[in-house]
């Protein structure tokens, strides 16, 4: 742990001279201001323009393709900065692998994405940056934001964006992000050996013509995700040491060794319109989304293990001493439309054709004897879609709207949605196909075919909000009722950790009513606090599981220095999550699986409920420091402090045999220029 530290301080100490080096330039120049000579025979003067985030600006391609064009100032708050992984950003409301850059899941019901045929290979997904969730901006200066983390074990996170124009109608922009983790389970050495390594580059750019009659939005991403999957931890048997011995850190003994998953994207996005008048307006957006997955292994001389107690596979269809599996996935996808405004009614319809495109282990001979047929084939075919949307303006901030979209008939959505300043609710009613994955599996160690029904999904959100002096309370509920569920189980008949999909005939309703919680007092005291509380019935129930109780909660205290120039904050985060009979994960198809219910055969725990197998919870905290200095922010994070504290234990687990974040010291800055 000395190591670590002194480590960790080296860095934090290289921050902070940056930070003063740049303070103390300021001094003599003020950032953001530009000088420009007026006359070169004197002295140049000091142009009036300040440069920052009014300057720099952004909208998302939703803002203009439904004709709400609201840019927005980039973000230099300092609440928060400390939470630097995408986990965390979703109040840790996803299930994970317990490291950063592993596979994930919703533990909430959300409505899917397309009604349509998906991959379903979606354990990275949050990962990715969308064409939706690029943004295009306006800067009237070049903009550059680097996010950089050293996380303590060897966890390092860059994201770093640029931003700027070429003249007054085009920008172009870049966005870099890397994670490099080291192995928290089975680690061959203490530093460098790492369970993720990942890259992502998009690029993006925003045209308008003079007149902005003609727009164009263009993105492009490249997305590489490694994962070295270890299977989790295995339980010592031979001494009864409680759950201490679940907790050996690097030195853990793993299910697997030397497996490998692999996630390559690539994402083409264009979206451009044409204004004939206010009432008409013609658009077309095209995208191409290709995804390769990979799981691979080899031995060597020795052939997969199918036969020892900790055996995870326990059988091997096409090759005993290497797997090799490949998942090759296109979607090509067009969409013309027409849409305007006549007066406070916006209208718009589309027609779209969607071509989605499959593949399996196309660098292998497949032949599968047991299974009764010789070659297992690749699908595709071509979906075709139609629908609309409308939406009514009462106000800046409040409407009225809703669309409806369907495909051949076999599926739909329909959406209508209430926002104002004060309310909010939102009602989707939604069928959606089964997916590739859903339907068909070929692997090293699964196989499978089916023919499930499409899934049914009606989804009611609401909320109230109003800011009270020093007070915010924002109460909130949303009801979900699935009818038949999708859903991975593990094959018990195997005597392994691998899962197959079923289809369940009933439906499940999911109730969570929640409060969000805002609070400033003492003048620099601050709290912030969300719960949620969920029910679940229905003859599906059994099929998703939720935990009954999530909550967060933030304490800091907060003070501003030298006219502002200077913000400090020192508090804690703390989660807590009520145990529950979470999902496992099968390394091989990238799925989360429902456990079985009672001892399994595997002589191993039968229920490993979260976040301890022995059915207790207990509270997580993190301690931060945050600073700001001018455009730069820092913070010093500690995370898990709540390990090893009030008899509580040595750990905690995100996933069945995979245990959570380990004590540690996070390192961090986030700094922007605007010139």
């Amino acid at each position: 742990m000395k190591n670590i530290v002194d480590k960790q301080f080296i860095r934090l100490l290289a921050g902070w001279l940056l930070v003063i080096i740049s303070f103390s330039q300021g001094l003599a120049q003020r950032p953001g201001r530009v000088n420009i000579p007026t006359d070169t025979t004197t002295q140049s003067q000091e142009d009036s323009v300040q440069y920052g985030p009014e300057t720099s600006r952004y909208i998302y391609q939703s803002d203009l393709q439904n004709n709400r064009v609201i840019y927005q100032s980039v973000d230099t708050t300092l609440t928060g900065v400390h939470k630097y992984s995408r986990v965390e950003n979703f109040l840790n409301y996803q299930q994970y692998l317990g490291a950063i850059g592993m596979a994930s899941r919703n533990i909430y019901p959300v409505v899917p994405r397309t009604i349509g045929t998906d991959i379903g290979l979606d354990a990275y997904d949050i990962y990715v940056t969308e064409p939706e969730d690029i943004r295009y901006y306006d800067t009237k200066s070049p903009f550059t934001q680097m996010f950089i983390t050293f996380g303590g074990v060897g966890r390092d996170v860059v994201d770093v964006t640029f931003s700027r124009n070429v003249g007054p109608n085009l920008n172009f922009g870049l966005n870099v992000r890397t994670l490099s983790i080291d192995k928290q389970l089975g680690a061959a050495r203490r530093e460098g050996d790492k369970v993720v390594r990942s890259s992502s580059i998009t690029a993006f750019m925003h045209y308008r013509s003079e007149n902005e009659r003609y727009q164009l939005m263009a993105n492009a991403t490249r997305f590489g995700h490694n994962v070295d999957e270890s299977g989790g931890v295995v339980e010592d048997t031979t001494t009864d040491s409680g759950l201490s011995e679940f907790f050996f850190g690097q030195a853990s003994q793993v299910w697997l060794r030397e497996f490998e998953a692999k996630e390559f994207r690539f994402n083409y996005h264009l979206y451009h319109q044409y204004e004939l008048s206010e009432l008409l307006q013609v658009y077309h957006q095209f995208t191409r989304r290709h995804q390769n997955n990979f799981f691979y292994y080899q031995l060597g001389n020795e052939t997969i293990d199918t036969n020892s107690a900790t055996r995870y596979f326990s059988r091997v269809l096409l090759d005993t001493a290497q797997t090799a599996d490949r998942i090759e996935y296109d979607v090509w996808d067009n969409e013309v439309g027409l849409k305007g405004s006549l007066g406070n009614l916006f209208y718009s319809v589309h027609y779209r054709i969607r071509r989605p495109i499959v593949y399996y282990n196309q660098d292998t001979v497949q032949t599968l004897p047991i299974f009764g047929q010789n070659q297992v084939d690749g699908e595709d075919f071509t979906e075709l879609y139609a629908g609309f949307d409308l939406r009514f303006d009462l106000g800046d901030s409040t409407f009225l709207g809703g669309g409806v979209e369907y495909l051949n008939t076999e599926s739909y959505q329909i959406e209508a949605e209430f926002n104002n300043p004060i309310l909010k609710a939102r009602a989707t009613r939604a069928r959606m196909l089964p997916t590739f994955a859903d339907q068909q599996f070929v692997g090293n160690h699964n196989y499978w075919r089916n023919s499930f029904e499409p899934t049914a999904i009606d989804q009611i959100s609401g909320s109230l909000e109003y800011p009270f002096p020093n007070i915010y309370l924002r109460p909130f509920a949303t009801l979900s009722n699935i009818n038949r569920p999708i859903y991975y189980r593990r094959d018990t008949t195997l005597n392994s950790r691998q899962a197959y999909p079923e289809q369940a005939g009933g439906a499940v309703q999911v109730l969570s009513p929640g409060a969000e919680v805002r609070i400033d007092f003492l003048k620099k005291m601050h709290f912030q606090g969300q719960a949620i509380y969920t029910l679940t019935s229905g003859r599906a129930a059994d099929v998703y599981p939720v935990p009954e109780l999530t909550a967060f909660a933030r304490l800091y205290y907060e003070n501003i220095f030298l006219n502002g120039k200077i913000v400090l904050q020192i508090g804690t985060d703390i989660h807590y999550t009520s145990s529950y009979l979470g999902y496992d994960y099968d390394v091989a198809t990238q799925q989360f699986f429902l456990q079985p219910n009672g001892l399994d055969n595997l002589g191993l725990i039968g229920n490993f409920p979260l976040p301890l197998p022995n059915g207790q919870s207990f509270p997580i905290a993190d301690v931060f420091v945050n600073l700001k200095v001018r455009t730069a922010r820092l913070f010093v994070r500690i995370p898990q402090v709540s390990a090893g504290l009030l008899d509580f234990e040595d750990g905690y687990f995100t996933t069945p045999f995979y245990p959570g974040q380990p004590l540690a010291i996070d390192l961090g800055i986030k700094w922007q220029f605007f010139d």
